[in-house]
């Protein structure tokens, strides 16, 4: 049986069209991919076609997530005026297949009389975001789906309106446009809470992509960070382009895709778990017990260099905040309150800008 779910208030967004930012008389337009997602593992590819005002030399790039140069498809390449096209096969200047991920491309033309025109598509297109109001979960199937009217990239969390933060489903990754399916068990992020079996509230933001982008998929060895840590030397980044129209934005959308995610929130009991590993049984305890919050090394840069908070729950339900927040944070809890049985705490780390982190951990309290 599928469920209706009202997700959160929309906000208002544009639709832009693109053109070239033109030094003289030259001009790049009419830009169009034939496929806006493809596997490239598959020898699946896109081809990009444009239109030069005038006969220029012709550089075309493939660009990644956060603006690096990837792969030049046209090297300076002779064109007499007319149509272009340009074919890229999910690889990038190494031959090495892409992580799945959103890619676009940029363009710079100069003619003979030294007239440049520079087509960039994040300067005049994507980032801009809304949510979406309606979608349907099926616990039956274990999926969420909803439909988007352009290539965005979405997030999706799920948690107790007002109070915990419990699953984050989809991390801003790229959709195409149309219905989209996720799958997501209905549980929170440590497998331990019934999310579906609460009073719960979801959240499904998007921010539209740029222009010509294109989403590969298929590539199951590898992910976008470890993709990026790989290289060496560190791909060049695009130069910083002003925007060239007025739009309103995401605040994700000039972010990097490396730090600006979700992370793992570690839960420990120093007193309980010393001297030995932890167990898939919860630990017992009576009166009190020291719970310390800690994430994993590889995810600290996440932290690194913003502040954040750090919230606790029992059972969903709010029991201390750090509003300034630091890490390992060690915290000692009251169970004298609590009923005997199995209870579940949840931490929530939330960073000023708008990354959560989410653990959560069982314990027994004992009355005898």
């Amino acid at each position: 049986m599928y469920t209706a779910i009202i997700f959160c208030i929309c906000f208002l967004t544009f639709t832009l069209s693109g053109q070239s930012q033109v030094s003289g008389g030259l001009a790049i337009t009419n830009l169009k991919v034939t496929t806006t997602s493809f596997n490239p593992g598959k020898a699946e590819s896109t081809t990009l076609t444009f239109n030069i005002s005038g006969a220029a030399k012709i550089t075309a790039r493939v660009l990644g997530p956060d603006h690096e140069y990837l792969r030049t498809v046209l090297d300076a390449a002779q064109r007499p005026a007319g149509p272009v096209t340009v074919m890229w096969n999910g690889r990038d200047q190494n031959g090495r297949v892409v992580p799945d991920e959103a890619y676009f491309f940029t363009i710079e033309a100069e003619a003979a009389n030294g007239d440049k025109a520079v087509y960039d598509p994040v300067t005049i297109s994507g980032g801009e975001f809304a949510d979406i109001t309606q979608g349907e979960v099926s616990r039956r199937s274990g999926t969420v789906s909803y439909k988007l009217s352009q290539p965005s990239r979405v997030l999706m969390r799920a948690g107790i309106a007002g109070n915990s933060m419990l699953k984050t489903i989809v991390d801003w990754e790229p959709r195409p446009a149309g219905t989209v399916t996720e799958y997501w068990n209905g549980k929170d992020e440590d497998n331990l809470i019934d999310v579906l079996n609460l009073k719960y509230t979801m959240i499904l933001s998007y921010m539209t992509l740029p222009e010509t982008s294109v989403i590969t998929f298929g590539n199951d060895k590898y992910d976008y960070r470890e993709y990026r840590s790989s290289l060496k030397p560190p791909p060049v980044v695009k130069p910083d382009r002003p925007m060239a129209n007025g739009r309103q934005i995401s605040p994700h959308f000039l972010k990097s895709r490396i730090t600006d995610r979700s992370f793992k929130v570690k839960l420990s009991f120093p007193d309980l778990d010393k001297g030995s590993t932890v167990s898939s049984a919860p630990p017992a305890a009576r009166d009190r017990i020291l719970v310390r919050l800690d994430v994993d090394p590889k995810d600290r840069d996440v932290l690194q260099s913003q502040q954040y908070e750090i919230i606790l729950f029992i059972d969903t339900v709010f029991h201390i905040e750090e509003e300034r927040g630091y890490l390992p944070f060690n915290v000692p809890i009251e169970l004298t309150q609590l009923p005997a049985g199995e209870h579940v705490i949840t931490a929530n780390i939330i960073t000023f800008g708008d990354q959560i982190g989410v653990g959560s951990r069982k314990i027994r309290v004992d009355k005898q």
